[in-house]
């Protein structure tokens, strides 16, 4: 997977990210974007913002991508979730942890 075939998927999924996405990448490669700057400078704040209000609805939508994402096996994927969104995300993984999948759990484990 290419970081703009990574950014899209994102975006497809969390459609409400779409105008801070564009703001991001428009000023760089548009798409094809870094998708360690895409995943760490719009989702990973996404996710501190959901954790800072606990909407429950929205973290299992999150994790359950994040744990899809990872189950593909595709090494720059799971490069980009473990150092721009997982790593950022260890200080709050205790009110995360009941969001997490089996490959996320291993990853934060290893971290």
């Amino acid at each position: 997977m290419d970081a703009k075939q990574l950014n899209q998927l994102l975006i497809n999924r969390f459609p409400e990210l779409e105008k801070k996405y564009y703001k991001e990448v428009n000023w760089q490669e548009g798409d094809e974007t870094g998708s360690h700057i895409v995943y760490g400078d719009v989702f990973a704040p996404y996710i501190e913002e959901n954790i800072a209000v606990n909407n429950q609805e929205k973290l299992k939508k999150i994790f359950n991508f994040i744990e899809e994402v990872l189950l593909k096996k595709d090494g720059y994927a799971e490069e980009v979730i473990m150092f721009s969104v997982l790593e950022r995300l260890l200080c709050n993984r205790q009110n995360c942890r009941k969001y997490f999948g089996e490959c996320t759990e291993k990853i934060i484990i290893s971290m």
